[in-house]
C-alpha cells in the first residue's frame, strides 16, 4: 500500500515591522497613539514556553474602525526570554494584519517618526523560524 503526504503551508496574511525603541512598552504604545491616531490598548499577555522556563511578553492591540486593519504591538524581549528568537535585535514587533491594501511609504515614514521609535525594519514573515508564535497572540 502506497502512502501519500499532505503537506500543508500556512498562509500569513499580515506583515510584521521590528521596531527599537529604549522605552517601555506602554510609553511607546502611547506615542504610536499620539503620532498616528491610533487606540492601542493592553490586552492579555503572551506566554511563551521554552524547554526551561516561560516568558511573558505584553501586547497591545487597536483595530481600525473603516478598513478593519489590526495592529498589534508585542514586546519582544523580556527579561524571561525573546518573543521572537529570530529577531534578537527589536525590542518591540509591530502585526499588521492587513484586510485592504499594503502600508505606504507615509505609513513607515510617520512611524520612523514617532517619539521613541529609534529605528524600523520590515521582516519577511515566511524566513522567520519562529513564526508560528505569531498565529495565536491569545495562548
Amino acid at each position: 500500500m502506497a502512502f501519500h503526504t499532505l503537506e500543508i503551508e500556512e498562509e500569513y496574511d499580515f506583515e510584521i515591522i521590528g521596531v527599537s525603541s529604549h522605552e517601555k512598552d506602554y510609553r511607546l504604545a502611547w506615542s504610536l497613539n499620539k503620532c498616528l491616531g491610533w487606540r492601542l490598548k493592553r490586552i492579555q499577555d503572551i506566554e511563551i514556553r521554552g524547554k526551561r522556563s516561560v516568558s511573558v511578553h505584553a501586547q497591545y492591540r487597536w483595530v481600525h474602525p473603516v478598513d478593519q486593519t489590526v495592529f498589534t504591538l508585542i514586546d519582544n524581549n523580556t527579561p524571561e526570554g525573546m518573543f521572537m528568537p529570530d529577531l534578537p535585535q527589536f525590542d518591540y514587533l509591530l502585526k499588521i494584519e492587513m484586510s485592504g491594501d499594503e502600508p505606504d511609504d507615509e505609513f513607515y515614514q510617520q512611524l520612523r517618526n514617532a517619539d521613541f521609535v529609534l529605528a524600523i525594519q520590515r521582516q519577511d514573515v515566511n524566513k522567520l523560524k519562529h513564526k508560528n508564535h505569531l498565529l495565536d497572540e491569545s495562548r
